[in-house]
């Protein structure tokens, strides 16, 4: 009797439970939804399907420099833009290693109602156990200090130059790291289809940083400034950094000085030539030696609050004896990640035989400001 009634108990739950499992909902097919990969910072994620992380972000910046406040024309030179960059970066991981690339450009509408699209940087960067590799357009691997503040409404006699480059990097240990590059002679007021070798050496500690770095330079002497006497066929350039990291005084907090000696290489001195009526070229094919020393400091008075200052001294052993110092010092405010609201003031005096600005002095203030956010 038991065992009868065991029987029917035990084929009844089987009916319940076979009931049950019917009335069950389908499981849904998975979804291949965009993943986050945490292991290259943040703000890049997995396209589906595919084995690339992607970061995509952008700025907007509108900045107004005024014309020099000590001349006597009766017209505005006053400089106003607005930006918008946008910035992609991809990762892979391939079986040679991982694979880097970097796009920034930029549209520009500007005071005088011309528009501009550029390219700041577009490059790719192979890491691999033996180094890193880059192939493309980027910042010159000579450049390491232009400047402290957030503007830099005048041109303070630092090397600042993107340029075409194939530039090697390996880190050594023990916070060094050496660089070998060949970049592109002409965005030096080199020769055409010539190429510069820069060689650099940086140390990497706790307490800052100090960098060593070396150029040798193609000199273009096909110029029409360059051919009087051109006969130089090539020049080079060195260039010392240390920067002191001031955290004991406050968060980032830092403190940079710069020296560089070119002989018949002035454009590794100073890298604008509108500010010195394009005598750069000039000055490399005559052979002339020229030298540059400059410093920033900059302080935070709060997270949110900063000012910062540069200066520096450029001089070339010409026939008019060139001497150009310039300054510039800013206060910025950064109430949150990623925006700037800046205002800035500049100084610079030149000295040749010659008035080099175009009012007829060799003095020039000016004061800008800028509005920035990027994300």
């Amino acid at each position: 009797m038991n065992f009868k009634a065991l029987m029917l108990a035990t084929a009844s739950a089987a009916v319940v439970t076979s009931a049950s499992a019917a009335d069950l909902p389908m499981v849904a097919e998975p979804v291949d939804y965009v993943q986050v990969c945490d292991a290259y910072g943040a703000g890049f994620f997995k396209i589906p399907g595919k084995d690339t992380c992607v970061k995509i972000g952008g700025r907007i910046r509108g900045q107004f420099i005024s014309d020099n406040l000590n001349s006597d024309h009766d017209y505005d030179d006053n400089a106003s833009y607005v930006r918008g960059y946008l910035y992609l970066n991809t990762m892979t991981d391939t079986e040679i290693g991982l694979i880097k690339t970097v796009t920034e450009m930029y549209s520009e509408f500007n005071q005088a109602g011309d528009e501009e699209m550029k390219v700041d940087d577009a490059y790719i960067q192979f890491g691999t156990a033996y180094g890193d590799l880059l192939v493309g357009y980027a910042v010159s691997n000579f450049d390491t200090f232009t400047g402290s503040t957030d503007i830099g409404i005048v041109d303070r006699n630092f090397s600042d130059t993107d340029t075409l480059q194939v530039t090697y990097r390996k880190s050594l240990g023990n916070g060094f790291t050496a660089s070998l590059s060949l970049e592109d002679s002409s965005y030096r007021e080199g020769g055409d289809n010539e190429y510069d070798v820069v060689g650099g050496l940086k140390l990497s500690q706790g307490w800052g940083f100090a960098r060593l770095v070396g150029a040798y330079h193609q000199v273009n002497d096909t110029n029409s400034n360059a051919a009087i006497v051109g006969d130089e066929e090539d020049g080079f350039a060195i260039a010392g950094t240390i920067g002191i990291n001031l955290d004991m005084i406050a968060a980032g907090d830092e403190l940079v000085f710069a020296a560089t000696y070119a002989d018949s290489a002035a454009h590794y001195v100073n890298a604008d030539t509108d500010y010195i009526d394009g005598t750069l070229d000039s000055w490399d094919a005559k052979g002339y030696d020229a030298f540059s020393i400059g410093a920033g400091f900059t302080h935070y008075f709060t997270p949110e609050v900063a000012a910062s200052i540069d200066g520096s001294y450029l001089k070339v052993d010409d026939a008019d004896d060139y001497e150009r110092i310039a300054t510039t010092a800013a206060l910025g405010w950064y109430p949150v990640s990623g925006l700037v609201i800046a205002g800035e003031v500049g100084y610079v005096h030149q000295d040749d035989d010659v008035d080099t600005f175009k009012d007829g002095t060799d003095d020039d203030y000016r004061v800008g400001t800028r509005i920035q956010y990027t994300f």
